[in-house]
């Protein structure tokens, strides 16, 4: 059956029905747009807009462009009666060290405006930034809501010299249980609505009703716009995030444009409300093209399925962190592997001990139907003076391998590099950046050249907002990930799904993997931090981890680019509360 004409029914009639509950004028009903190619999708963005109501625009702007890349296509949007805001924004630009970075853009923005006709400027400044992604956030938050606050007020004050363009921010729907900082009785979702002249309000659910749904997660925001006569804008996604009921990914566009018919009924007599935002235009061109692609073809999607059942095993590993624990307890942990149904091992090697002494191991680990990694890694490696190192790390390993008989070959070579524990980190960063690169191409180059060793790292889930040095809007995870043959992501939340939970802060890694066809592993921690509780189960302990990776497992087994999880580590599991 072919839907077309059933989604273009529903998209006429939801367009007649929003349009009904209340003045047209008044509508903010928006649609970001961040990765298209405006040469050659302006026509569809603007198409798809009017058909669906959507009069605003989240445009991302790059301001190393020229003004001409956005030119032409404000000015098709003024002509269908769309406004675009320029859309700006990193987790780090609330930190007070970006304060610059985020007043660029807006000066950007205003100097643009200033250069062109009047059916071409934007109509106002987006933000969208997301200080939870941040490392810091989790060990200092309140530092980080200071400096986020004072970034906010140095941004209102450069725009609103203006007084032309209208200002608007995405935040989180959960802001209104953190208080503002020097002002303890007021909510920071208040605070920040009271700055702009709309908030968007992220609320990605796919229910409307009952606890979690839409309605009850933005009350106290819209309670707080309707007294601050304020406007809010709900967000909601189409993003395969692999957490079902955070997106309509899996209900389909259908089903969302109901539930936004729905959403107008339920708000109509809010003041404040005045629209709906959809995350975002690539998503959803990226839905309709794959539901296009099989709606008629009941046979390929049997093959489709098919493939994804002919997926190779899930990975269950973990880290063997001590070279005498594998020298000199074999059993113990081979014994342990078997009762913990295990697979994988990364295995820290210990190079001034003979071949011989993991010969045995790795040939019974294979005997088992366990493959075994060959560990190493120091924060020094990402440095210069740390290449001869790895240079040594690398050579023993491949050495053993072309040595030894296939049965006792390692299947792979894995770095832990974290050179952030550095103080060169926080002198130059770009610095160590750079040297870290190097070292890992020199990493990959020579052990291709020299094995078929499969390659990996252990990265950080927050490196995602650091760019490649020389390389501007290109993320260091993204680059990192394309050079390995695996990434593992280090996780380290002690829940599975929500904001910050595991699956939230290894999405945009899944995401860089699933476009490179690369492979990711998910690696959790059971060791003690006393500090930060909530990036360990070692309070929750193994029954708690075992049920929030099994969760972790249903949402992303699906995803070509997940490979499976790692437990850090084996002694700390080893001894963990039941």
């Amino acid at each position: 059956m072919n839907k077309k004409p059933i989604y273009l029914m529903l998209l006429i009639s939801i367009s007649i029905f929003l349009t009904g509950w209340s003045n047209p004028e008044e509508k903010k009903n928006a649609l970001w747009v961040e990765e298209a190619d405006l040469k050659t999708e302006a026509e569809d963005i603007i198409k798809r807009s009017k058909q669906n109501g959507i009069n605003t625009i989240y445009l991302k702007v790059d301001t190393k462009k020229s003004p001409s890349a956005y030119k032409d296509f404000i000015h098709q949007a003024s002509e269908a009666n769309i406004d675009v805001h320029a859309l700006g924004g990193k987790p780090s630009w609330a930190l007070s060290s970006n304060k610059q970075a985020l007043l660029d853009f807006s000066s950007w923005v205003e100097n643009y405006n200033n250069e062109v006709n009047q059916n071409e400027q934007f109509t106002g400044i987006h933000l969208k930034i997301q200080p939870q992604l941040l490392e810091e956030w989790y060990t200092n938050a309140k530092t980080i809501l200071k400096e986020w606050k004072g970034n906010i007020r140095l941004f209102n004050e450069d725009v609103k010299e203006s007084n032309t363009l209208e200002t608007s921010a995405s935040i989180p729907f959960w802001l209104d249980e953190v208080k503002t900082p020097n002002q303890p009785d007021t909510t920071f979702n208040r605070w920040l609505i009271s700055q702009f002249d709309h908030t968007t309000i992220l609320a990605f659910r796919d229910t409307l009703e009952g606890q979690n749904g839409v309605v009850s997660l933005i009350e106290d925001e819209l309670e707080i716009a309707n007294e601050l006569d304020k406007k809010i804008v709900v967000g909601i996604t189409l993003e395969n995030t692999g957490q079902d009921y955070v997106s309509f990914y899996e209900e389909g566009i259908g089903n969302m444009n109901m539930h936004l018919n729905i959403l107008e009924h339920h708000l109509k007599e809010e003041p404040s409300y005045v629209g709906f935002a959809i995350d975002r235009y690539s998503h959803w061109t990226s839905l309709e093209d794959n539901t296009e692609e099989h709606a008629d073809d009941p046979e390929e999607t049997d093959e489709s399925n098919e493939s994804t059942n002919e997926k190779p095993e899930s990975v269950k590993g973990t880290y063997i962190w001590h070279a005498s624990n594998l020298i000199e307890s074999p059993d113990e942990i081979l014994e342990f592997a078997k009762e913990k149904n295990l697979n994988f091992l990364y295995t820290r090697l210990d190079r001034r001990k003979d071949f011989s002494a993991y010969k045995s191991f790795v040939e019974r680990a294979h005997e088992a139907g366990i493959e075994v990694h060959a560990m190493g890694g120091h924060p020094n490696w990402a440095l210069a003076k740390g290449e001869e190192r790895l240079r040594m790390f690398i050579d023993y390993v491949t050495t053993y391998n072309n040595t030894v008989a296939e049965e006792q070959k390692f299947d792979g070579i894995h770095l832990d590099i974290e050179p952030y524990v550095l103080p060169e980190w926080s002198e130059n960063k770009n610095g160590v950046l750079r040297t870290w690169k190097e070292n890992i191409e020199l990493f990959v180059d020579e052990v291709k050249k020299n094995s078929k060793l499969e390659t990996s790292v252990d990265l950080a889930m927050w490196l995602d907002d650091h760019e490649v040095p020389g390389e501007e809007n290109s993320s260091f995870s993204r680059w990192m990930i394309n050079q390995l043959d695996h990434t593992t992501i280090m996780a380290f939340r002690d829940y599975a799904k929500g904001a910050g939970g595991i699956l939230d802060v290894s999405k945009e890694e899944m995401e860089f993997a699933t476009n490179l066809d690369k492979r990711i592993v998910i690696s959790v921690e059971m060791k003690q931090n006393e500090a930060v509780e909530h990036i360990s189960f070692h309070e929750e302990g193994e029954e708690k981890m075992e049920e929030a990776l099994e969760q972790t497992e249903e949402q992303l087994q699906k995803k070509s680019s997940y490979k499976g999880y790692v437990i850090h580590a084996y002694d700390y599991w080893l001894n963990a509360k039941d």
